[in-house]
């Protein structure tokens, strides 16, 4: 199971593996399925249960506050006739109940106890027949009577699921959650119910329990619902953001090959020739922090991160090195975006450009804006940039990251070249160009860049990796692989830390893809990444899907939630722990017997057993 097959079928993780004695012959089975369903589509609209499923969307609200104004969907119609143990008993208009001045029902403890069996359920009927007509009428709390009266005299899954229809249509899902529970007790596929609890637990924002009743759904549906498979991952995905929203908000430095690439696109730092070395307060922080930065290693950016904050509170009040505390706020920006808090980072910057700008200090304010999606202030500061110094390699090399990442790989490739041209020492470059080349659909010019880079830096850990993961895409496994392992061991020869662990993790993820047998050397290699970077949030979601596989579930829960606090970006982060709650979702199914007889059913009729 690769990682993309993982993150493109976390529905099919959270409804089969661990479910069954093997999470491989469950994945064998929903592959089946999907075949299948390809073949032949179901109608949505053939029965009555997958009637109810299209209304779910309108009926799950994003904000308590829009209940009133939506009704639920899944509030459809009670059903007349279509439990199998209702009774066959005909309805009679001559069966006679007692009612109240407002001709509700009004049943006693006496009158129940004294009627045969046979009449209670003949009142029963006659009291549902007539609860259906008050709710076709939309006079929903008489209906809620009704039906009332017909549980005190039958237990039935109908008549809760009725009364259950009649609290939706009220938005009152504490009761719907009730009623749908016990119908749900009596009948424990009872679809209907299912979905219209989710629903409820849904706008309750009540998500766990949600994920659960749809999780149902999908197996009853035998994995061919993708209606209620969207509604899953949306559940999911709520789930999730309301999970990273309650974490404290911590500002710290990510994988330390991140931070290496970042600065590693830059030219060489030139004031560190003017700075004075042997000097010392804030000066001589600033010097100090950017030889850390220069010198590349794993533990010197944690220890560049202090000495930029010493250097700026040491420069703030010194009017006669302006120009030395501009760079240092560069700096300062520069961490501050490296740990995840563009705001700050944006105030640092706009205070270093207008104390003393830079090329440099406005391609790195260029990041944050294009980081946020602002892509026409980014250009903006480019220009600026380029006014002060046409001949900034930086600018043209992040300006072709820029339009690489929104597709325009023309401009991005001019940039590059010329970003090249003008800091020929800049291995980022080709690596850029031959990976353009590859997505122009000449793979062969690609690999001929590649060769020419490899010439130009041969002890580049950098090349063999990306170069590795085109032939990975080609489909060359063989001679992939061969390159993440070159890259590995070019790696633990320098001092700097250039690609880290990505090697390892490249070479893990395409041997679990290409073999199930060879799940053991995967899992060794994720390990020694982890332990090579601790921060590389990458390493542990891999090796949490390897641990997955190996339905060593707690840990891979663990790895997950590691992998959610590692990771940079918000959406990284709700990846994560998607995966983690999806994970934990399993658990619940496991431990749920008649599902876990359901699936294992399922899957007996399919061969995957």
């Amino acid at each position: 199971m690769s990682d993309n097959f993982f993150i493109k079928n976390k529905t099919a993780i959270i409804v089969t593996a661990l479910a069954v004695t093997s999470a491989f012959g469950a994945y064998y089975y929903y592959n089946q399925q999907q075949q299948e369903s390809s073949s032949k589509t179901k109608d949505p609209k053939s029965t009555s249960d997958e009637k109810s499923i299209g209304g779910s969307g309108s009926s799950s609200s994003s904000s308590k506050k829009n209940k009133k104004k939506k009704k639920s969907k899944t509030s459809s119609s009670p059903e007349p006739n279509d439990n199998a143990t209702e009774s066959t008993t005909a309805f009679t208009k001559t069966t006679k109940y007692p009612v109240n001045s407002k001709g509700l029902p009004a049943l006693t403890s006496e009158i129940i106890s004294s009627l045969p069996e046979s009449e209670k359920e003949e009142w029963a009927m006659q009291l549902k027949e007539d609860g259906n007509t008050e709710f076709k009428n939309k006079k929903y709390e008489k209906a809620i009577e009704f039906y009332s009266a017909a549980l005190e005299l039958k237990k039935d899954p109908i008549y809760y699921s009725n009364r259950s229809a009649c609290y939706a249509a009220l938005d009152d899902h504490e009761n719907v959650i009730k009623d749908t529970t016990e119908a749900i007790k009596l009948k424990p596929d009872y679809t209907k119910c299912i979905l219209r609890r989710a629903t409820s637990y849904e706008v309750l924002e009540q998500y766990e329990d949600a994920m659960f009743d749809l999780t149902a759904l999908t197996i009853y549906g035998g994995f061919s619902n993708k209606s209620v498979e969207q509604v899953l991952e949306r559940v999911l995905r709520k789930h999730s953001i309301k999970i990273v929203d309650q974490k404290e908000k911590k500002f710290a430095l990510p994988s330390a090959a991140t931070i290496g690439s970042f600065f590693g696109a830059f030219d060489d730092e030139k004031i560190l020739n003017d700075l004075n070395e042997s000097g010392e307060g804030g000066e001589k922080f600033l010097y100090d922090a950017l030889i850390k930065i220069q010198n590349n290693t794993r533990d010197g950016y944690e220890e560049a991160d202090t000495l930029i904050n010493q250097a700026v509170n040491a420069l703030k009040d010194d009017d006669t090195k302006v120009n030395v505390y501009a760079v240092a706020l560069e700096y300062l920006s520069a961490f501050q975006f490296l740990k995840n808090d563009p705001a700050t980072a944006a105030d640092s910057i706009n205070k270093a450009i207008e104390l003393k700008p830079r090329p440099r200090a406005y391609v790195f304010r260029a990041l944050i804006n294009a980081d946020k999606s602002s892509y026409e202030e980014a250009l903006k500061d480019f220009k600026a940039a380029e006014d002060l110094d046409p001949k900034s390699p930086d600018i043209f090399y992040h300006l072709g990251q820029l339009f690489y990442l929104t597709g325009d790989l023309l401009n991005a490739e001019i940039n590059f070249n010329k970003a090249r041209s003008l800091h020929p020492d800049n291995v980022y470059a080709y690596i850029q160009l031959a990976c353009i080349t590859y997505k122009n659909g000449n793979p062969e010019l690609a690999y001929e860049k590649f060769t020419e880079a490899k010439l130009k830096f041969p002890t580049s850990p950098e090349i063999p990796n990306y170069y590795g993961e085109i032939l990975a895409d080609k489909g060359d496994i063989e001679n992939a692989l061969k390159q993440f392992d070159i890259s590995s061991r070019l790696q633990e020869k320098l001092d700097r830390f250039s690609v880290g662990a990505l090697p390892l993790i490249n070479q893990a993820t395409v041997i679990s893809r290409e073999s199930l047998e060879r799940i053991g050397e995967a899992e060794t290699l994720l390990i020694k990444a982890c332990e090579l970077d601790p921060k590389s949030e990458l390493a542990r979601i891999s090796l949490a899907q390897i641990k997955l596989q190996k339905d060593e579930v707690d840990d891979a829960i663990i790895l997950f939630e590691e992998s959610c606090d590692l990771a940079r970006s918000i959406e990284e982060k709700i990846q994560a722990i998607s995966f983690a709650e999806a994970t934990k979702m399993q658990k619940r199914i496991k431990n749920d017997p008649i599902l876990t007889r359901k699936i294992a059913e399922l899957m007996r009729q399919s061969g995957a057993l």
